[in-house]
C-alpha cells in the first residue's frame, strides 16, 4: 500500500504543476465576460497596452509603434484622462463639473489629433497620418454622435490620408459619410464644410482621372470658401491651387497659370500686410509652434504667427514648393516680379515652421530677382529680412522633445 503522506504530497506537487501552467496561459488583459478590448489601430481583439495611459490597447508591438509615431505619443496623457472610469461622485453639481472636463478634454483631443494629421498630410507623410486621423473620427463620434455634421472635419481629413495612400476605396465611403452627414441638415451646413468636402471629393476624381467631375467639385469648393470667407482669402486660394494642378494635369497651361497666379497674389498680399518693421526688430526668442525663432520678435511675427496655425503653415509650404518645382520643371512661367514675389512669400513661410537655412536661400533670391525701381517698399522690406537672417542674433533652436518613448 502507497503511504497516505506519499500520496498527499504527490497531490499537493500536481496542483502545483497545474497553477503554473494556467498562469502562463493566462491573458494579460483578460477581462470579465462581456467586456472587449480591440486594437486602436485595426479595432480586432488586443493582446497589449500603452504602459503609460494604460487604458490604450493594441493586437500587436507593430500597430502599437505605428500608433506612438502618429499621434500617440502626443495625447498619450490626454487619453489617459478622458478614458479613466469615472469615479463615483456624491452631488449632481459634481457630476455636471466633471461632464463639462470631459468634454472640453474631448474637444481638445479633436483639435490636436486634426491638427497633427493635417501636418503629416501636407508633409507628404500619408501612412503616418492615418492613425491621427482615424482618432480624431472616433473621438469626434464620441463627443458628437454619429451622422453629426460636426464629423465632417474629420471625416474629410481621413478620406485625404487614405488618398495619399492610394486605399481610394475607403476614401469614397468616408466621403460618402461626410456628403450624406451634410445632406441630413441641407441648407443649414455651414459653407466652410461644404468647401471641404467638395475639395476632396475634387482630389479623389484628379486621383481617379476623372477631370471634368474633379473640376465641378472644385469649383464648388471655391464657391462656398468665397461664401465663407471670401474670393480672396487664404482658405479660398487653396481651392484656386486644386484647379492650378488639375488644368496643368490635362496640359491647359494658360488656365493653370491664371490660378497659380491668383495663389500667389493672395498669399503675398497676405504675408505683406504684416509690417516687416514689426515682424523683425527684436532680440527676445519667440516661441513659434515646436521652434524659439532668436531674432524675429515683434508685434508683427506674432500676429502672423497666431493667424496661422500648425496645419495652415504646412499646407502653405506644401502649395509654394509645389509652385516652385512646377516653375523649376518649365511647365509653367512667371515673370520675375511674380518669382520675387513667390520667394519672398516662401522665405517668410520658411521661417514660421523654423527652417531658417531655406527662409535665407529664398530671400536672397528673391533679392537677386527684385530691383529697387520696381517695388521700393518690397525691396527693403527684404534687405532688413536678409540681414536679420544673416545676423549672428537670427537662428533657429528646436525645442527639447517632451514625448516619451513606447515600453512594451
Amino acid at each position: 500500500l502507497v503511504d497516505a503522506r506519499d500520496l498527499q504530497a504527490r497531490a499537493l506537487l500536481l496542483h502545483g504543476h497545474a497553477v503554473r501552467i494556467m498562469s502562463l496561459s493566462l491573458n494579460p488583459l483578460a477581462n470579465p465576460r462581456g467586456t472587449k478590448l480591440v486594437c486602436e489601430i485595426c479595432q480586432k481583439s488586443a493582446f497589449s497596452q500603452c504602459t503609460h495611459c494604460r487604458v490604450t490597447f493594441y493586437c500587436g508591438r507593430d500597430h502599437q509603434a505605428e500608433d506612438w509615431d502618429s499621434i500617440h505619443s502626443k495625447v498619450c496623457s490626454l487619453l489617459a484622462a478622458i478614458r479613466t472610469p469615472k469615479p463615483f461622485l456624491n452631488s449632481s453639481e459634481q457630476r455636471r463639473q466633471y461632464e463639462d472636463k470631459q468634454a472640453s478634454k474631448q474637444r481638445q483631443l479633436v483639435e490636436l489629433t486634426s491638427t497633427e494629421a493635417q501636418r503629416l498630410l501636407y508633409d507628404g507623410q500619408y501612412v503616418r497620418a492615418l492613425p491621427a486621423a482615424q482618432l480624431s473620427l472616433r473621438s469626434a463620434t464620441e463627443l458628437y454622435g454619429a451622422g453629426t455634421m460636426e464629423l465632417i472635419p474629420a471625416l474629410v481629413v481621413l478620406a485625404e490620408a487614405c488618398i495619399g495612400a492610394s486605399q481610394l476605396a475607403k476614401a469614397e465611403q468616408y466621403l460618402s459619410q461626410a456628403k450624406w452627414s451634410a445632406l441630413q441638415v441641407g441648407t443649414e451646413c455651414p459653407a466652410h464644410l461644404q468647401s471641404q468636402v467638395n475639395r476632396v471629393l475634387g482630389r479623389l476624381n484628379i486621383v481617379r482621372g476623372n477631370h471634368i467631375q474633379a473640376m465641378v467639385h472644385l469649383a464648388e469648393d471655391v464657391y462656398y470658401s468665397s461664401v465663407a470667407y471670401g474670393p480672396e482669402h487664404i482658405r479660398t486660394s487653396g481651392g484656386y491651387f486644386n484647379m492650378a494642378r488639375s488644368f496643368l494635369t490635362v496640359n491647359n497651361v494658360p488656365a493653370a497659370l491664371s490660378l497659380y497666379v491668383e495663389v500667389l497674389s493672395i498669399w503675398h498680399t497676405f504675408i505683406r500686410q504684416f509690417s516687416v518693421e514689426d515682424q523683425f526688430p527684436a532680440t527676445q526668442p519667440v516661441p513659434v509652434g515646436q521652434t524659439e525663432l532668436v531674432g524675429y520678435a515683434g508685434p508683427g511675427f506674432a500676429a502672423l504667427e497666431q493667424e496661422l496655425d500648425e496645419a495652415q503653415r504646412a499646407e502653405a509650404v506644401f502649395v509654394f514648393e509645389d509652385i516652385l518645382h512646377t516653375l523649376r520643371t518649365g511647365r509653367v512661367n512667371f515673370t520675375a516680379p511674380q518669382q520675387c514675389q513667390c520667394h519672398h512669400t516662401f522665405s517668410v513661410l520658411s521661417l514660421l515652421v523654423g527652417k531658417k537655412e531655406k527662409a535665407t536661400e529664398h530671400c536672397r533670391l528673391a533679392l537677386s530677382l527684385c530691383g529697387k525701381q520696381d517695388d521700393e517698399e518690397q525691396f527693403e522690406d527684404l534687405s532688413r529680412l536678409n540681414r536679420l537672417l544673416g545676423s549672428s542674433h537670427a537662428q533657429t533652436r528646436t525645442r527639447p522633445s517632451q514625448s516619451m518613448t513606447p515600453e512594451n
